[in-house]
């Protein structure tokens, strides 16, 4: 349906469905769709009577799949570094995107170009000149443009009080990330690699939104895109530059896809969405200079060898570029985490362990001097930019000699056999493990305390979801390991600072990502319990008072401010799952608008007896209990709905905005039943479910 062409600016009738609802004035410019509101918010404008067409006639507004509007046709531009996309035929209406979506605001387009240039995955995995320079021209696929919002909601106080309201960021991310599929979809016939690189954002917020399921198949969807996109696109690699910076940018749209899909399929019943046979002969990312300037170079592939594209096998390779080594690192997690997942306590192999451990070790010396583990090195990075990318290849290293000190341990303390005089007559052994737990995990909490302090003041500090599920890792396992009694007494105070400050970064990570909200409430748990062990009535008395001082630690704006002073209208909380801080006023239940409340991906749980701990997936174990199976004891509480069950959504686990401080967490368990119910979970693989978000298959 051709759009009206509306002659005056304020003729009769003539005023768009958003510009009347919000009885503003509805000004045109050329006499042309869409109007200066709608074009600013990057907003559908039509008539009311063009409503029946737009799939908002009486039909909820959520996720609802926005068809493009088709007045003033334009092509889908694509990426100057990939030049793959052909000019579609101008009677290929379902082509047509609406200029409402490729209009930037000064505001927007600043929005855009933060994520290109700092922001992980795209500051790595795409090529920067090119996209700053379409983002200028307006010239930038509408996808893409879409998708790069989508992730900026998250950072911009600006944007989320625009497009979020009480939602938070999720919702104003959502608000971008409904177009998005729809673009994508749209161009499903022919995907180009603005369509994959677009989806691959995508997974990552639905996956921070805590829709397994959704990031899962989407993630499915990009991989075999990918895989449609190289059949067409294959041809004779040539040494030049404009066909380099093509091939780069495919490969490393691979890449993403690949880590996305280590981290997406870490438990039994996710099958990978890529085969090795995808990416045994293609070339690891090179050097960000290499690529962003286009200077062809090949690379070794993640087997070692040269690439199938490479014309002389015998000749140089360039240097792994610093998104390379992220693929390693990843890769070396992801060995970990397989050997987590295929072995039992009875099939446990210590040669398994070392042999993982030697290759976390072999990456490490790998690094170019200026990536190693040093003192101080990262305000360095920080300073020139690349302070994500060095933390992210060292949480990954970090994390998985967590995992595999932490499983060895865990094989140790569940035999039955096991008793503290045994631990200390083999102090060599386990005083390794525990001290490169130790280590490992004061590296990582150093590290995003480092881009904490060293962040932007004029934006939300919203740390990429790995970097916040090793600081769970490290101060999870650093309490454990403390109220086990497995820890040296000399390093109480270092534990509990690990711990502390663990579970501050993933209070304020649930602000932005929903799935880090069960990790958050678990922590809190583990925190109390630590408190009660380590403390005396007097320090118990100074912490609370020191509790209830004002919390100063954040120095970027957050959007909550806003609604903190609200009543409480959410009675319906649970009595182990709060924040260890004090009381306040609680911000009412309120539903992100735009926002599926059904689509979270885990089942309602059943309601935990008093005293239980909040597994880390977000359902309930009893000290007595396994995490899937949870025994009530009388007289049974009341029923009220789990606050991230579909039943009951809360701010938090919807929209961003986590609940306002409550008083801490009323755990009835002594610190061994806490350490049993940890270690029942850890062997059930609950911490790798809560990290996917749920949807996945029972073991």
């Amino acid at each position: 349906m051709a759009s009206i062409v509306r002659s005056t600016a304020l003729r009769a009738g003539g005023a768009c469905v958003r510009c009347r609802k919000g009885k503003t004035k509805c000004v045109y410019e050329n006499g042309r769709a869409p109007c200066k509101n709608c074009a600013k918010g990057m907003h559908e404008c039509y008539l009311p009577s063009e409503s029946m067409s737009h799939g908002g006639h009486g039909v909820s507004p959520a996720r609802v799949q926005q068809r493009a509007r088709e007045s003033l046709p334009s092509e889908r531009v694509v990426s100057s570094a990939s030049g793959d996309r052909q000019a579609p035929p101008a009677s290929s209406a379902s082509r047509h995107i609406s200029t409402a979506t490729e209009k930037l605001t000064p505001e927007l387009l600043q929005e855009c170009e933060r994520v290109v240039s700092r922001t992980l995955p795209a500051c790595v995995a795409f090529h920067k000149p090119s996209f700053l320079q379409q983002l200028k021209n307006s010239s930038m696929d509408p996808a893409m443009v879409n998708a790069l919002l989508t992730t900026a909601a998250r950072h911009s106080p600006a944007m989320i009080r625009r497009y979020g309201g009480h939602g938070g960021g999720s919702a104003a991310a959502e608000h971008f990330a409904g177009k998005t599929i729809g673009q994508i979809m749209n161009a499903l016939d022919q995907p180009g690699l603005a369509d994959i690189q677009a989806l691959c954002l995508l997974v990552v917020h639905e996956w921070g939104c805590r829709n397994a399921v959704r990031a899962y198949i989407y993630l499915g969807q990009a991989a075999r895109m990918a895989q449609m996109y190289r059949i067409v696109h294959t041809r004779q690699h040539q040494p030049d530059p404009d066909q380099f910076l093509q091939d780069e940018s495919f490969r490393r749209t691979l890449w993403l896809i690949y880590i996305l899909d280590c981290f997406l399929t870490s438990s039994p019943g996710r099958h990978p969405a890529l085969s090795s046979h995808d990416v045994k002969d293609v070339a690891l990312p090179c050097l960000d200079m290499n690529y962003h300037f286009g200077s062809p170079v090949y690379v070794r592939t993640l087997s070692l060898a040269p690439p199938s594209t490479m014309p002389d096998p015998a000749g140089p390779l360039g240097e792994i570029g610093e998104f390379g080594h992220i693929v390693l690192a990843t890769k070396a997690w992801r060995n970990v985490v397989e050997m987590m997942t295929t072995t039992t306590l009875e099939t446990f192999s210590e040669d398994q362990c070392v042999a993982l451990e030697q290759e976390i070790e072999r990456i490490r010396q790998s690094l170019p001097l200026h990536f190693a583990d040093k003192p101080g090195q990262i305000n360095l990075h920080i300073t020139m930019g690349s302070g994500y990318t060095y933390a992210m290849i060292h949480s990954l290293l970090n994390c998985g000699t967590i995992f595999v000190n932490r499983r060895r341990i865990l094989q140790v303390v569940t035999d039955e056999n096991f008793t503290m005089e045994a631990w200390r007559m083999s102090p060599l052994v386990n005083a390794q493990a525990v001290d490169r737990i130790f280590a490992s995990s004061h590296s990582i909490i150093h590290s995003l305390l480092a881009l904490e302090h060293g962040a932007d003041k004029d934006s939300i500090l919203c740390f990429p979801i790995f970097m916040l599920f090793s600081a769970f890792t490290a101060g999870s396992t650093v309490a454990y390991l403390t109220l086990k009694g497995l820890a040296p007494p000399d390093v109480i105070e270092s534990a509990s600072s690990i711990v502390r400050d663990s579970l501050r970064l993933c209070q304020d990570g649930s602000e932005s990502w929903p799935l880090v909200l069960p990790w958050q409430r678990h922590l809190a748990v583990m925190t109390k319990v630590l408190r009660e062990v380590n403390s005396t009535p007097r320090d118990m008395v100074r912490e609370s008072r020191e509790d209830s001082k004002p919390l100063n630690h954040r120095v970027s704006p957050s959007i909550k401010d806003d609604v903190m002073s609200q009543a409480d209208t959410n009675p319906d909380h649970m009595d182990y799952d709060q924040p260890a801080i004090p009381p306040a006023p609680h911000p009412p239940s309120l539903a992100a608008p735009g926002m599926d409340e059904g689509r979270h991906s885990e089942p309602p749980s059943s309601v935990p007896r008093r005293g239980g701990i909040a597994t880390i997936n977000g359902g309930a174990a009893s000290a007595g209990a396994t995490s899937r199976q949870v025994t009530a004891s009388p007289p049974p509480p009341p029923v009220v709905p789990k606050a991230d069950s579909p039943g009951a959504v809360s701010p938090a686990s919807v929209s961003g905005i986590p609940p306002a401080p409550q008083p801490g967490p009323d755990v009835d368990m002594t610190a061994m039943e806490l350490c049993g119910a940890f270690e029942r979970q850890l062997l059930e693989l609950d911490d790798l479910a809560a990290f996917m978000g749920g949807g996945v298959a029972p073991s």
